[in-house]
């Protein structure tokens, strides 16, 4: 089974670095493969709406008002990006995009506390979810992953600038493999009110 450390080695493969036993060891190569990992890995998630790592679950409503929304709802443990809010009963959605500050906000509720505010009851959200087990991720995520890990170790463990352009190219050719594949694992329903339907049915 695939973890850490194997993720790491085969970035530490792409520059030509050797191998690590673990990555708490005490090596230089460890040391750069973890200050890198964990940014690397959920600048990636937030990227796409990876299939595996796509969640939906039901907002729970905080007791919090607010001048600008009818609903203030708790932002979910483990979220690193907010993908659509929709009404279960009514199909009525809101998308993450370009007008998404005029539909739902995210911002500081109370003190520690991210909140999703909303005009939208009893509402569900699509995110992306922290996902960090190695074996959960797709192959070609895996393959982007690696070279883009392996971007941001090649300076400091090789100083070949060259090298760290070629991973960065390669991180992006697989990145758009990765997302092509997973589009094509998905239909998308048009975005319209399920009440819309059952009037002209």
């Amino acid at each position: 089974m695939l973890n850490i450390t194997d993720v790491c080695n085969m970035a530490l493969a792409h520059i030509a670095k050797g191998r690590i036993s673990n990555i708490d060891e005490q090596s230089e190569l460890a040391r750069q493969c973890k200050l890198f990992y964990e940014p690397t890995r959920k600048e990636l998630l937030r990227s796409y709406t990876w299939g595996f790592a796509k969640r939906v679950s039901k907002l729970a409503e905080l007791s919090i008002e607010s001048p600008y929304w009818s609903h203030v709802y708790a932002y979910p443990e483990k979220c690193l990006a907010v993908r659509k809010i929709f009404d279960a009963d009514t199909g009525a959605m809101i998308r993450a995009g370009e007008q998404q500050q005029e539909e739902w906000d995210l911002y500081m509720a109370s003190d520690n506390v991210l909140g999703i505010g909303c005009n939208i009851p009893a509402a569900w959200l699509e995110y992306t979810y922290d996902v960090d087990d190695v074996e959960m991720f797709s192959s070609d995520f895996l393959s982007a992953f690696t070279h883009m890990l392996a971007f941001n170790i090649c300076v400091q463990l090789s100083g070949n600038s060259g090298l760290q352009q070629t991973q960065y190219q390669l991180a992006m050719a697989a990145l758009q493999k990765a997302k092509y594949t997973t589009a094509s694992e998905k239909k998308e329903l048009p975005d319209y009110p399920s009440k819309y339907f059952d009037g002209r049915a």
